[in-house]
């Protein structure tokens, strides 16, 4: 394909550009100069790219159930979610806690586990991990 049958190389406001691959300087081997725009649009473009990571617990499973208090335990809690006899809904997840962009699950990283109680009182939430610092 030859050079007229190209799309031009266009700034952000799309007004086309001479060259993408040659900057304004002062002399040959001098430096660069400031009011080259397009070179200045490019590296504010660069300088600002952000490549979106793996966010933590990203990767994992979780399941929905209820919880129901067997025995009475009473006498360590007044919490609501502890009284005999009751059933609160539960949601359970585990997951990875590290690992950035293209790491492998077989990496020997954290793990987490949560579980939220959804009580009259409001929520509870357990979290855990395998993190020794922890």
């Amino acid at each position: 394909m030859s050079n007229d049958e190209r799309k031009p190389t266009t700034t952000d406001a799309g007004i086309p550009v001479a060259s993408d691959e040659h900057s304004l300087s002062v002399g040959l081997d001098g430096p660069l100069v400031l009011h080259d725009h397009y070179l200045i649009e490019q590296m504010a473009n660069f300088n600002r790219e952000r490549i979106p990571e793996r966010q933590p617990h990203a990767k994992g499973s979780g399941a929905f159930g209820y919880f129901i208090v067997t025995d009475d335990v009473s006498k360590y809690t007044k919490a609501a979610l502890f009284q005999p006899g009751t059933r609160t809904d539960v949601l359970l997840r585990f997951s990875t806690v590290a690992g950035e962009r293209g790491s492998p699950d077989t990496w020997r990283d954290p793990r987490g586990f949560a579980l939220k109680f959804y009580t009259t009182e409001g929520n509870y939430d357990l979290v855990g991990n395998n993190t020794p610092v922890f």
